[in-house]
């Protein structure tokens, strides 16, 4: 398949986050898991094998407009059944999450938070269906153009994550970017190519994809700077102090 080959424009970070996303949950994920923005549960199969149950719950924003204007209230819905789609076990409109205090012993959520207008009220809810000790396991971008509009509002540095993550009452053990600035550089430069397909200059990007981003791997490697890191992952942990 393209996706999995330098050709692909997003290979490269794709790669890198699948990886960090893999590592991380095999070390940090246990008894009960929640998936928080779960999308079509790509990371399903790997979450089920690393917990005792793993539910996904994801944003219903058709209807999130609407919640958030009537009252601000959770919004709970049943999921269609899809044989083919991995469904989600529930819907929430991003301000409360529909389960109760305590429950979960790991909470995911990858590239979720800057979908959300209000992170840090997510943030909140994340570590409230924590119990004491659990732990957050997070990714979110630093670096990283536009996407799925009109819903796409804030980017992350190390120390806005840090932030939210305290603020919520939670106890940051890292903060750490993904790759650094040549990564980047190849994301950026793979997505601006990304135009020139819409003319039929496939066999001009897809090299230039595939060259640039093995360069840039390479480079990233010899020399990351990583201030300018596209994506951060971001581990933390409810004290019982929180409860």
């Amino acid at each position: 398949m393209l996706a999995q080959t330098p050709f692909h424009v997003n290979w490269l970070v794709e790669r890198l986050h699948r990886e960090v996303v893999t590592d991380s949950v095999m070390t940090h994920a246990r008894g009960r898991l929640l998936d928080v923005g779960c999308g079509s549960r790509p990371f399903l199969q790997l979450l089920a094998d690393h917990s005792t149950r793993a539910f996904g719950v994801e944003i219903d924003r058709q209807r999130y407009g609407r919640v958030r204007a009537e009252s601000g209230e959770r919004l709970v819905a049943e999921t269609e059944s899809n044989e083919d789609v991995p469904q989600p076990d529930a819907w929430a409109d991003g301000l409360r999450l529909p389960f109760d205090d305590g429950i979960f012993e790991t909470v995911v959520s990858f590239q979720v938070l800057e979908h959300v207008p209000k992170p840090s009220v997510l943030m909140a809810e994340m570590c409230r269906v924590l119990t004491p000790g659990g732990t957050l396991v997070l990714t979110a971008p630093h670096i990283w153009g536009i996407h799925e509009e009109p819903h796409d509002y804030f980017r992350f540095t190390p120390f806005g994550l840090r932030h939210l993550a305290e603020s919520a009452g939670l106890t940051v053990e890292q903060v750490t970017p993904l790759a650094g600035y040549w990564v980047t550089h190849a994301a950026r430069f793979c997505q601006y190519l990304r135009q020139f397909e819409k003319i039929g200059l496939h066999p001009l990007t897809r090299p230039l994809m595939a060259i640039s981003q093995l360069t840039c791997m390479l480079l990233d490697r010899v020399h990351p700077v990583y201030s300018d890191a596209w994506n951060h992952l971001l581990i933390a942990r409810r004290t019982v102090a929180n409860v």
